[in-house]
């Protein structure tokens, strides 16, 4: 539900589960806009690579 004055919405009312998962989303968006931004850059490993990083650390323990 919205609130309008002057022809536009002032106001916003939504559930609070509604919210939570919109709060999420963007989290997600947020997060895949970070990785997006590392691959550009070069800081991005192939995922060969990943598990052989992590099975070194497992053999270390």
């Amino acid at each position: 539900m919205s609130i309008s004055q002057d022809s536009g919405p002032k106001v916003g009312l939504q559930d609070a589960e509604s919210y939570e998962n919109m709060r999420n989303s963007i989290g997600l968006l947020k997060l895949l806009a970070m990785g997006e931004e590392d691959i550009r850059k070069g800081h991005a490993l192939e995922q060969a690579q990943v598990f052989q990083n992590i099975e070194k650390l497992l053999n270390i323990k």
